[in-house]
């Protein structure tokens, strides 16, 4: 090598320096703007998050099944609270004797029940998931009895305890099975769209 290559090398080799060096000082600088970003984003406080519920796409079915309630009931909901002011004098023991009753039903028929439903839609639920899903409707078993009290209220049927606890039974019996039938069809399209 002569002096002119050296010079040429070395002059090469530092150009190259100077390029990594700037390219070092932009990568720091990213770092840097990234690392402010999170701070802020961590620092920020969400006060009101509005649903709309008609805009949701739903890929995977997890939770809570509500039984009485379909897409368009949804539109109405306002309407599905239990008013206080005209909330029936029926005795409580009415209402917990019903829990108690249509508690027995689910736990004796419901397993059968999802399991006649399953084999119908070609679909299987082990015994954990079908305890999930009595658990549910279980829990939903006041505010229905609530509900079904006040709709006789609304349609001013007079109706004594025992006429009033044959409806209340039938119609969340009615809702159970209208509910677990809804959701294995769900799951049955679900299962033909994959």
């Amino acid at each position: 090598m002569n002096g002119n290559d050296w010079t040429t090398y070395m002059y090469n080799l530092h150009q190259y320096m100077e390029k990594q060096d700037k390219i070092i000082k932009l990568l720091e600088t990213k770092i840097e703007q990234i690392e402010k970003d999170l701070q802020n984003k961590q620092n920020n406080n969400i006060e009101k998050i509005e649903y709309k519920f008609d805009q949701l796409k739903i890929e995977h079915l997890d939770g809570t099944l509500h039984i009485g309630l379909s897409p368009n009931d949804l539109a109405n909901i306002d309407g599905l609270g239990v008013n206080q002011h005209t909330q029936p004098s029926y005795p409580p023991p009415l209402k917990q004797s019903l829990v108690s009753e249509l508690g027995t039903y689910l736990q004796e028929s419901g397993p059968s029940l999802i399991q006649d439903l399953a084999l119908q839609y070609n679909t299987s639920f082990d015994e954990a998931y079908q305890s999930i899903l009595l658990d549910d409707i279980q829990k939903q078993l006041p505010q229905r009895i609530a509900f079904y009290e006040q709709e006789s209220v609304k349609t001013n049927r007079n109706r004594n305890a025992e006429q009033l606890r044959q409806y209340i039974t039938k119609e969340i019996k009615n809702e159970i099975y209208q509910s677990l039938l809804t959701y294995m069809q769900t799951n049955e399209q679900k299962g033909e769209e994959e």
